[in-house]
């Protein structure tokens, strides 16, 4: 019988073996479902997956096809209704993840400083540690003139920097974004993609990233999981072997981007019409 693990069960089983120490996330015949008005209805199923430390998984897909409820199960936010998750912690002391929403998720009572600050503040962190680690990302995110302004005083592409930096700062152990730059115009969208590749290639952090862009997956990515229509499942999994660092603009006169956009996107419009 499968089993679907809450996430107290997932720290409990994140004793680490050898001969699974470098991953990260593991998911085996993975499924949620929702009852509604006595309907049950599949959010996705038969997700079996495993992610290593360190890499940047995008998942596409068609709209409605599970992709974010899947990002919330690996949240903690949604309970599985079968199969199993496993997540491998490495450090206690630190939080499991930190999420990146599509909206803009920070408080309006709030500075960008004290926002930026908010997780480390809750988890008690020394207050050295604090003034380290929400300086180094508003340095690398451009927020210096800002941080004393208030939500309401940003332009979206600024409060979705915000929303970055904090969940840099937090130093969770992995990063989980549902489409944080979907809102953005493609300039400031363009600009963001390259500044959290930089980032990312700093840290390493381990990030499981939602879109909707083919580009964007396969700019940012070392994996893609493309996933069916609904109820979403995996359709295919594919290896983004495009040498780091990388530039939007170089990147999109290269044969094998074009070719690997094609692929894909063939695979979610045969989703679509289907």
């Amino acid at each position: 019988m499968s089993r679907a693990y809450v996430m107290e069960d997932i720290i409990a089983e994140t004793v680490e073996s050898s001969a699974a120490k470098n991953v990260k996330i593991e998911m085996d015949s993975l499924a949620k479902k929702f009852l509604v008005r006595k309907k049950e209805i599949v959010a996705f199923h038969n997700v079996s997956l495993k992610i290593h430390e360190g890499e940047f998984w995008c998942f596409v897909g068609p709209s409605g096809c599970g992709k974010t409820t899947l990002l919330r199960v690996l949240a903690g936010l949604e309970t599985p209704t079968s199969g199993t998750l496993a997540i491998h912690r490495n450090n206690p002391e630190k939080p499991l993840n930190s999420m990146v929403f599509q909206e803009y998720a920070i408080f309006p009572w709030m500075t960008v400083w004290d926002n930026i600050a908010y997780g480390l503040k809750n988890r008690k962190v020394e207050q050295a540690i604090i003034q380290r680690n929400v300086s180094e990302y508003v340095e690398k995110m451009g927020l210096q003139k800002f941080v004393k302004a208030y939500p309401h005083q940003l332009s979206g592409g600024m409060k979705q920097r915000v929303s970055i930096a904090r969940a840099f700062a937090n130093d969770a152990e992995i990063l989980l974004m549902d489409e944080p730059f979907a809102s953005l115009d493609e300039q400031n969208r363009m600009i963001l993609q390259q500044e959290l590749l930089q980032i990312w290639e700093n840290n390493k952090k381990t990030v499981v990233f939602i879109t909707h862009s083919i580009g964007e997956a396969i700019f940012l990515s070392d994996h893609i999981m493309v996933m069916t229509g609904h109820p979403g499942e995996i359709k295919d999994v594919l290896d983004v072997k495009l040498p780091r660092p990388r530039n939007m603009t170089e990147l999109r006169s290269k044969p094998v981007f074009n070719i690997l956009f094609s692929n894909i996107w063939s695979e979610i419009k045969e989703e679509v019409t289907r």
